[in-house]
């Protein structure tokens, strides 16, 4: 149907309908990825994408990510199937960098006259480098939307766009358990208590949930009293009730210091050795015992990754940085072993032990390792502080005792 014999209907609305908003966007793969990693986040390109749609409410027509693609095979293929064309630019030197930032520079400025019209263009970087083409853009009429992580984006850069999203602030929040409420109460009192002596408790609430991205808000301890909260924790604080106000200060005659399991934790993170919490401990050390019985010999990143993606199916949340932790466990333990490679992340990783109960073996062993590291600190060692350190509850006692009988003796 031609023009001249379309219905009046449709004419109208045909005038009326909004322009199309098509977008393009140029992923920075070394700035946005690298800083997730480093804030100790997986980046998630599908996140990206939906959060791109919800705020442009546009059509995505152009994709395109430039960097090393030697950083993860795991993450080509999503971006591959994420409809993603990827530049590779393998980073040798900081000059390899400037080349790949010129690349997108070059190829965003090629989309003004490739016969296209892009309304929205979003730069997945923080990298003030990219300032100059901001102000291109917008001198062209054209509406920049930045993506980036906070701990490595430039604020000059940030002002430019016409917006910017954290990834952080679109990543869902996980759930808080006892141990990460701890600390971050631990860590609102040490910050807000340096040059104080006492501070409002309304202040400590509020400083947990900026320190948590509104995680402590929606967890069940945020529920109720925070004054029957924070009498949880008289090794903590103390609190101080003035009139109508509630205070928390310091506790006095008692040294600032953590409970000794909880210095037992931090020490041994210190020596690569973390103390991962029991639950997810034990499925990441059946994870990697069923992946190596089905496969003998798989590289030490690819095992992560493919536990990673697995666990990310079933919606469990453990992180690669678990993953790679309890690896580290289990070659201490002689549960794993890893051959010769270039380096860790490229050495094939075996299984060492066999037998039928290779599972509860393995439990036990790495639960040696991590004793015998608690009995080598200078810290005083007590069984209870080390079953609340490994288990959470004085309940393992017992157990523990016996896992020091087979393995090992207390010097006394």
């Amino acid at each position: 149907m031609s023009e001249q014999n379309e219905p009046p209907q449709l004419i109208k609305q045909r005038l009326l309908a909004p322009p199309a908003n098509d977008v393009a966007i140029f992923l920075d793969l070394d700035n946005l990825v690298i800083g997730a990693k480093q804030s100790g986040m997986t980046f998630d390109i599908n996140l990206v994408l939906n959060c791109i749609k919800e705020v442009t409410n546009g059509r995505i027509v152009l994709r395109r990510s430039y960097g090393d693609w030697r950083q993860s095979q795991q993450l080509m293929k999503e971006l591959a199937s994420a409809g993603f064309t990827t530049q590779s630019t393998i980073r040798l030197n900081n000059f390899s960098k400037n080349l790949a930032d010129m690349q997108i520079v070059v190829d965003t400025m090629d989309t003004l006259v490739d016969g296209h019209t892009y309304s929205t263009y979003v730069l997945m970087t923080g990298d003030r480098d990219f300032t100059p083409l901001v102000q291109s853009l917008r001198k062209r009429g054209k509406h920049v939307i930045g993506l980036g992580v906070r701990n490595t984006v430039s604020q000059s850069f940030v002002d430019l766009c016409d917006q910017y999203i954290y990834y952080e602030d679109i990543v869902p929040q996980q759930a808080l358990n006892d141990a990460d409420v701890e600390a971050l109460l631990a860590q609102a009192v040490d910050d807000l208590l340096k040059n104080e002596k006492r501070v409002r408790a309304s202040v400590i609430k509020q400083h947990m949930s900026q320190a948590s991205n509104g995680a402590f808000d929606q967890s069940k301890y945020a529920e109720g009293s925070f004054r029957k909260f924070l009498k949880k924790y008289p090794h903590i604080l103390e609190i101080e009730q003035v009139e109508t106000t509630l205070y928390v200060r310091k506790p006095k005659q008692v040294k600032a210091e953590k409970p000794l399991h909880l210095r037992y934790r931090t020490a041994l993170k210190k020596n690569t050795l973390r103390i991962i919490p029991a639950e997810p401990r034990f499925v990441i050390l059946k994870g990697i015992i069923s992946a190596l019985e089905e496969e003998p010999q798989i590289g030490w990143r690819e095992l992560i990754d493919t536990l990673a993606e697995k666990y990310a199916a079933e919606e469990k949340e453990i992180s690669k940085n678990m993953i790679n932790a309890i690896l580290l466990l289990s070659r201490q333990a002689e549960v794993v072993h890893t051959l010769k490679g270039k380096s860790l992340s490229t050495a094939p990783v075996t299984l060492y032990l066999t037998g039928k109960k290779v599972f509860q073996e393995a439990v036990m062993r790495c639960d040696a390792v991590y004793l015998q590291a608690i009995l080598e600190l200078p810290e005083p060692f007590d069984m209870e502080e080390a079953a609340l350190a490994l288990y959470y509850t004085a309940g393992h006692i017992p157990y523990l005792k016996q896992i020091l009988a087979r393995f090992g003796k207390i010097d006394q």
